[in-house]
């Protein structure tokens, strides 16, 4: 990607995030300038694994910890994130799984914090503000030019679930990756928040940070 271009997708993506954090209710649609669209952008013109697990990792964890501590500074810890090759045609690799839970604050709480974030490290930003399926789910949406995507799903009367993907990113050593990188843990990311187990060992919700939760004697009274 040219510099000329990147700059050119930095200023588009800057502007339409300051509308929508100064109109209510606008529905900033970010991915047209950042994502997973970009097909034609080689491994080599993307941040390496390491440098995004070193240096940009812990920008979208810095976001996630400003909603977390606006939501009252709990933040639940989900599934064990996983670091693996994007596929067997690929010499890339990719990081899933990584799963977070915050107790629930107004939806437009949690606009104003990610984007106020997302501006701050020059993220791209979207909202899909209309309650969905029975969930009635609405999303915030905070991503960057290599496919990196962190998603807060707002559960309405329930949870904030927050979701971190990356994009596919080459490995500057790429032998022995696999085995030497890791994601860090919640205690070197988050060090403003009480981090406890989302689940505990029976899959049971945590009531600090869900609202919506079923206990055992529940699902034997309704099975």
């Amino acid at each position: 990607m040219s510099r000329k271009r990147l700059v050119t997708m930095l200023g588009a993506a800057c502007a339409s995030l300051l509308l929508a954090a100064c109109v209510p209710g606008l529905f900033d649609d970010g991915s047209q300038y950042f994502g997973r669209g970009d097909e034609g952008e080689s491994n080599s013109e993307r941040q390496t694994m390491e440098a995004f697990i070193d240096e940009t990792v812990p920008r979208y964890m810095n976001i996630v910890e400003d909603v977390a501590v606006e939501a009252g500074g709990t933040l639940g810890v989900g599934a064990q994130p996983d670091i693996s090759g994007c596929g067997p045609s690929s010499n890339g690799f990719e990081i899933r799984l990584v799963r977070y839970y915050i107790p629930l604050m107004d939806y437009e709480d949690l606009r104003r914090v990610v984007a106020d974030g997302a501006q701050r490290y020059g993220f791209s930003y979207s909202t899909d503000p209309v309650p969905r399926d029975k969930l009635k789910m609405r999303s915030v949406d905070v991503g960057d030019q290599d496919g990196n995507t962190l998603s807060f799903h707002h559960l309405e009367d329930d949870t904030i679930a927050v979701f971190f993907d990356s994009g596919c990113l080459p490995a500057a050593q790429p032998d022995g990756l696999l085995k030497r990188l890791r994601f860090p843990e919640p205690e070197e990311l988050f060090s403003r928040v009480t981090i406890v187990d989302a689940f505990d060992a029976n899959k049971q919700r945590n009531p600090l940070i869900f609202r919506q939760v079923t206990t055992g004697s529940d699902k034997k009274s309704g099975s």
